[in-house]
C-alpha cells in the first residue's frame, strides 16, 4: 500500500455507511495495516473485532503486536481508541473497500450463485475470457472460486468459496495491481447474507439454479432466508443471466429485473441462449447451442449432460465479450474442473470411480441419475461425508437420496470441524435406512475411498463426492493437509490394476 487513510477517515466512512454507534478516544497516526486475525497485526495497525467465536484475548494479542484501534460491537476492557458500530461484518466490509481504494471500480466482474454448478460454470467462464484475452494480448481473467484464487500472479487453493470481505477486498487490489481489468467469482449465500460482497459492484450476476441447502442455526434458519439472500445478488449487478429452467423462475426472474439487462438460458426455444438436442458421441457430450451471436453444433470434455446447462450459462454470461463461436467450440471441448466429474477406471472399465464436489441435495440427485444413465447394470457404492456445525438438514437428505440410489455407502468425515465425525454419520445414516442401501462409517476419508475402491467387485460405480479436489480437512477449527480423493482413488485403483484415465 502507498497511501493510507487515519482513525477520523474511517470513522466517517462508518457513519456516513449508518454503521457508527460511538466513538471512543481519538488517534491521529496514519493506519498502516487492517486486520481481523490477531496473528496479522502489526505497528499501527486497526483491529476488527469479528467472528462468532471472538474472544477479547485477540484484541489484547492484537495490541501486543502494535494495534492502535480497533472495530467492534462492543466496548472492551482495553485501553485502545475504538470505533463502536451496530454490524461488524458490514463495518469490516466498508472498510475494506477504503483500505485497499474501492478495487472493483477499475476491474470487470462477473459473478456467479445458485445452489450447485457454481464452480463449473465459473471456470468455463474464466477459459472463455482468457481465450478471448489471450488472443488480444491482454493479461489473463482473475478467479475468485470453491478451488481456487487467482490474482495475476498467484494461484492458491481457497478456503471458502467467497473470502471474507477483507480477505476479498486484497484480492480484487492484488488483481488490479498485478494488471488485470477482469475477474470472475463465485458468490454464496453467506457472503450476500454477511457482507462479504457489500462494497463489490458487479457487471454481470449468474444465477444457476435454487434448492434448499445450507439450512442451519449458524447459516439461514429456513429457505426463505437462503432463497432471499441468494436474490440479494441482483441489487449489485448491471446485468443478470438466469436459468429459465430453475425452480422459482419467476421469483428470480422479478428480482432479477432491478438491474438494466437481463439474459435467460435453458431449453426453452424462447430463451436468449438455447441449448438442445444433447447426447453422447465418442465419449463426449454434444448438444447443439443457439446464441445471439451464433449457432452451432458444440461439445464438452467434461463429463454429465447437466454440464451442458453450466456451460450455457457460461456462454450466456460472456456474450458482451463477443467471443468467436470457432474459439467457444475449443474452449469448450478442452475445458475440465478439478474435483468436478473426474472419472477414473480400470483399463477394462469393470470399476469405474467419480469424484465430484456434489455435497447437496441438488447435486445428488443430479450425479445419481447421471451414474444410473451412464453405466446400467452397475452396481453403485458412495463415499460421502457432511460438512460439520452448519447445513445440518442436508445430512439425512444426502443419506436418504444415497440410500435410494446406492447399493453401498460408505460414511466418511468432510469437514468434521468441532462436532463428532460420528455423530454426523449417525444423522446421514438416518436417511439412509429410508432406503435399499447398506452401510459403514469410517471416519477416516482417505481410508474409506480407498477401502470402497479396494472392496469393490467389477461393474461397479464408485462415487467419491463432497470436497472435489480438496486437500485439507479442518478438524476442531485447524486445517489439516490430506491427499485429496483423486490421490486416493488413483492409489487404490493401481492396486487392483494399471488405471486408465
Amino acid at each position: 500500500m502507498t497511501s493510507f487513510y487515519k482513525f477520523d477517515d474511517y470513522k466517517k466512512r462508518l457513519s456516513d455507511a449508518d454503521l457508527l454507534v460511538s466513538v471512543c478516544g481519538e488517534c491521529e497516526k496514519d493506519i498502516k495495516i487492517l486486520c481481523a486475525d490477531s496473528k496479522k497485526s502489526g505497528p499501527d495497525a486497526l483491529f476488527v473485532c469479528k467472528g462468532n467465536h471472538f474472544k477479547p484475548e485477540y484484541l489484547d494479542d492484537a495490541t501486543a503486536r502494535g494495534a492502535i484501534c480497533y472495530v467492534s460491537e462492543k466496548k472492551y476492557d482495553n485501553s485502545l481508541p475504538c470505533l463502536i458500530v451496530s454490524d461488524v461484518r458490514a463495518a469490516l466490509a466498508e472498510l475494506s473497500d477504503m483500505y485497499y481504494h474501492h478495487p472493483c471500480k477499475d476491474l470487470k466482474i462477473t459473478s456467479v450463485t445458485g445452489t450447485k454448478g457454481k464452480t463449473t460454470v465459473v471456470h468455463f467462464i474464466k477459459a472463455l475470457i482468457d481465450a478471448k484475452l489471450k488472443n488480444e494480448g491482454q493479461p489473463p481473467c482473475g478467479l475468485i472460486s470453491t478451488v481456487e484464487t487467482y490474482d495475476g500472479k498467484t494461484a492458491e487453493e481457497s478456503v471458502n468459496s467467497t473470502p471474507e470481505s477483507i480477505d476479498l477486498q486484497r484480492i480484487l487490489y492484488n488483481c488490479r495491481e498485478n494488471g488485470l481489468n477482469d475477474v470472475v467469482c463465485e458468490v454464496s449465500s453467506q457472503a450476500l447474507k454477511y457482507h462479504r460482497v457489500r462494497c463489490v459492484e458487479f457487471d454481470t450476476a449468474v444465477f444457476t439454479n435454487i434448492g434448499e441447502d445450507h439450512i442451519s442455526p449458524v447459516e439461514h434458519p429456513d429457505f426463505e432466508d437462503y432463497f432471499n439472500s441468494k436474490l440479494k445478488i441482483f441489487g449489485k449487478c448491471k446485468r443478470a443471466v438466469i436459468n429459465r429452467d430453475c425452480d422459482h423462475f419467476d421469483r428470480v426472474l422479478s428480482a432479477a429485473k432491478a438491474c438494466g439487462e437481463v439474459v435467460t438460458y435453458g431449453k426453452e426455444p424462447g430463451c436468449d441462449v438455447v441449448y438442445s438436442n444433447v447426447r453422447k458421441e465418442n465419449g463426449k457430450t454434444r448438444f447443439h447451442l443457439k446464441t445471439p451471436l451464433f449457432e452451432g453444433e458444440f461439445s464438452l470434455r467434461i463429463a454429465g449432460f447437466f454440464n451442458v446447462e453450466n456451460a450455457a450459462a457460461a456462454v450466456a454470461a460472456t456474450l458482451p465479450y463477443n467471443i468467436d463461436i470457432d474459439t467457444v467450440k475449443e474452449v469448450l471441448s478442452n475445458t475440465a474442473v478439478s474435483g468436478r466429474m473426474e472419472t477414473y477406471s480400470t483399463p477394462d472399465n469393470s470399476i469405474v470411480a467419480i469424484v465430484d464436489y456434489a455435497h447437496n441435495a441438488m447435486s445428488f440427485e443430479t450425479i445419481f441419475s447421471h451414474v444410473i444413465k451412464e453405466y446400467p447394470g452397475y452396481r453403485i457404492v458412495s463415499v460421502f461425508g457432511s460438512v460439520g456445525n452448519k447445513a445440518e438438514v442436508r445430512r439425512y437428505a444426502l443419506g436418504k437420496i444415497a440410500g435410494k440410489y446406492s447399493d453401498f455407502v460408505y460414511i466418511t468425515s468432510e469437514h468434521p470441524d468441532y462436532e463428532s465425525p460420528y455423530a454426523i454419520a449417525e444423522q446421514i445414516a438416518e436417511g439412509i435406512r429410508e432406503g435399499k442401501a447398506k452401510y459403514t462409517v469410517i471416519p477416516d476419508r482417505e481410508l474409506a475411498v480407498e477401502t470402497a475402491i479396494k472392496e469393490a467387485p467389477d461393474k461397479t460405480a464408485v462415487l467419491i463426492l463432497g470436497v472435489g479436489d480438496e486437500t485439507t480437512q479442518r478438524i476442531n477449527g485447524v486445517l489439516y493437509e490430506r491427499r485429496s480423493d483423486s490421490e486416493c482413488v488413483l492409489s487404490a485403483l493401481k492396486e487392483k490394476a494399471k488405471v486408465s484415465v
